[in-house]
């Protein structure tokens, strides 16, 4: 039902709802991405013009290389990370790297108190429509912190 969730259900407990990260922050990373490159692709661009163009053309396939797995890693975060709300609790999977990811997770009996920050007029737009939503539990050990939360009200 739910693709590339990996956790255990436990007997009798349905899942409600999955919430990924909000589009709009990681589209302006990606804008960030490359307002940053462009320059560099310019400056590069210009020297190859001026000297031997065989180099001009290693450059630019180096910095596309890293700008590549750049995106790469920015956009895995965003797909993978997730809130996983159950009848009996929420879990949060947050993907730190490719090869380490951490899973927190909170009963819901257990949960004292949920905090929401959204910054703003623009909040009130769906476009911006995201934020911070924290969930702590009795023992403190487990909160869950959700940045880009979309709509973190209503969630």
């Amino acid at each position: 039902m739910y693709a590339g969730i990996v956790m255990h259900i436990r007997n009798g407990e349905i899942i409600n709802r999955v919430i990924k990260r909000h589009s709009t922050p990681y589209l302006l990373k990606i804008i960030k991405i490359f307002l940053v490159t462009v320059p560099v692709y310019v400056v590069v661009f210009l020297i190859g013009r001026e000297t031997n163009s065989q180099w001009a053309l290693i450059i630019f396939a180096v910095v596309s290389f890293f700008i590549g797995v750049i995106i790469a890693l920015i956009s895995f975060d965003y797909i993978l990370d997730k809130l996983i709300i159950t009848n009996y609790r929420i879990i949060w999977v947050d993907w730190q790297s490719i090869f380490k990811r951490e899973e927190h997770e909170a009963e819901l009996i257990d949960i004292q108190d949920i905090e929401t920050l959204e910054k703003g007029i623009l909040s009130k737009v769906k476009f911006f429509d995201y934020g911070l939503l924290g969930i702590e539990t009795a023992a403190s050990k487990s909160c869950i912190i959700f940045k880009d939360c979309p709509n973190p009200e209503e969630v």
